[in-house]
């Protein structure tokens, strides 16, 4: 019976037609290019702004920001909890993002606040708590962004590809534009405000439109989640032990977290180094916009076709082919490149354009795990398993951001460092050959463990779907008139 059912489900799947107008598809996604804007200055260029500008030793920064990292992650795990328990004015989810955008250009402005002249104490103290403001916040406005998505779409797994997807390529918009404009903007603004100002003006001028963005996100998400939620719970009351059960006893979503998470942290610590690269070994940090943007328009163009791509391979051939191609690109930036940063570049953009195959499945994989869960026990965690998503970056930047800034300053760097043969061989086995290993390692994990395949994810959200509806609707027959 459960064999044709499943039978059933996959032929549906097949034959699934998306419900959502263009128009729904398109501001959902275009909501990705405004959050990531916003954040893209701060995640690229933070490390390097307090060690060369503010003369924080790398130590020291590598210290604050795991502490501060630490913290995000705990209150990015504990955030899809207070989310699904709250009952806010402009609805369930949306209020969080009406609200949160004001904190993000706070955290903005404490980020990149010109203290160089200021007691180290002081220097660390603001960037620490511009980086909490930003990122904290953003636990919450991203979690309930992805939680929209099934909102919107339903159980329509077509549209739920299609939010995702969409998604993907407006945020490789953004990444093209900070990465073809961030340096040039703040190289320009140095000699007029200083490295310091400049950095920040940037990146108010790239946060501004996300106002824009959140208000448009908005329009179209009012009908299904309106203003004044009701605090009326349909099915089983989820407690904060189901919530950690949600994820310790669904095998299937800690074979993902766990995967995401080491992948996270190889990218984070490529990430992290890509800075000092063009400063130090490649020697002219304005390659770094050159590079960075050439990548992006090879991930914008990726990002049209690639995910389709994905698709058809299905999720777990798509995540894991993915991550091998990504670990072999890396592991030739430390073989063939040294300084040749067109090398870099070529390397770069094949890793990144073939990560598209999984990235336009977004949060969908955590959503099928939350589908399966409830499947399995009637416990709705979906909102929970969408907050999950996040988590495993949250641990990427934590852990990745730490051996990126912790390696520099074990291999002896300084602001100003004159590159011996020595220290850039040991700078590219930190680039190259570490993140590669922590990618691989995702990619087998995956591979050996994950076992939920797409027929099945559409099988169990079908069915939520209908013992949901049926359940909503007994819940209304029996309630006064």
């Amino acid at each position: 019976m459960w064999r044709r059912n499943l039978n059933m489900a996959k032929q549906a799947m097949q034959a699934e037609k998306g419900a959502l107008s263009n128009k729904q598809v398109n501001i959902y996604g275009a909501y990705l290019m405004f959050s990531s804007l916003a954040a893209m200055v701060q995640m690229t260029y933070l490390t390097i702004f307090m060690t060369d500008t503010l003369m924080i030793s790398a130590g020291v920064v590598a210290t604050t920001l795991l502490i501060a990292r630490a913290i995000d992650l705990v209150i990015g795990i504990l955030s899809g909890g207070i989310i699904e328990r709250s009952h806010l004015k402009w609805g369930r989810y949306r209020s969080w993002l009406l609200l949160g955008r004001w904190f993000i250009i706070f955290g903005i402005v404490c980020s990149f606040f010109d203290t160089s002249s200021w007691p180290m104490g002081f220097r660390v103290g603001v960037a620490f708590v511009g980086y909490i403001v930003l990122n904290v916040t953003f636990s919450f406005v991203t979690n309930a962004y992805y939680a929209l998505a099934p909102c919107l779409a339903k159980g329509n797994m077509t549209d739920r590809f299609r939010l995702s997807a969409r998604g993907a390529q407006f945020m490789c918009v953004a990444m093209l534009i900070t990465s073809a404009l961030t340096v040039p903007l703040v190289t320009a603004l140095t000699p007029v405000v200083g490295a310091g100002w400049g950095y920040m003006i940037v990146a108010l001028i790239f946060a501004i439109p996300y106002i824009f963005g959140v208000q448009m996100l908005n329009g179209i998400t009012k009908e299904c989640d309106p203003d004044n939620p009701e605090k009326v719970v349909v099915g089983p009351q989820i407690t904060i032990k189901d919530m950690v059960l949600s994820v310790v006893k669904n095998n299937q979503m800690l074979v993902m977290f766990i995967a995401y998470s080491i992948y996270y942290i190889g990218l984070y610590t490529i990430q992290g180094l890509s800075t000092y690269y063009f400063m130090y070994i490649v020697g002219d940090y304005m390659k770094i916009s050159v590079s960075m943007t050439i990548t992006m328009i090879t991930g914008t163009i990726a990002s049209l076709f690639v995910p389709q791509l994905g698709k058809k391979l299905g999720k777990k051939r798509a995540f894991v082919s993915a991550l091998v191609i990504y670990a072999l690109a890396f592991i030739c930036v430390y073989f063939f490149v040294g300084g040749n940063w067109i090398l870099y570049t070529v390397f770069g953009a094949i890793g990144g354009a073939f990560v598209y195959l999984f990235t336009g499945f977004g949060p969908n994989y955590f959503i099928d795990c939350g589908e399966y869960y409830l499947y399995k026990t009637g416990k709705d965690t979906r909102n929970i398993a969408i907050a999950m998503f996040s988590v495993p970056m949250k641990i990427g930047m934590m852990l990745g951001g730490a051996i990126a800034v912790y390696g520099l300053d074990a291999i002896g760097y300084r602001a100003g460092i004159q590159v011996t043969p020595e220290f850039q061989n040991h700078f590219m086995f930190l680039l190259g050959i570490i993140p590669s290993v922590l990618v691989l390692i995702g990619a087998l994990v995956t591979g050996i463990f994950y076992k939920l395949t797409d027929e099945k994810a559409a099988f169990y959200a079908g069915e939520n779907a209908k013992k949901m509806q049926e359940q909503m609707k007994a819940a209304k027959a029996g309630s006064p008139e």
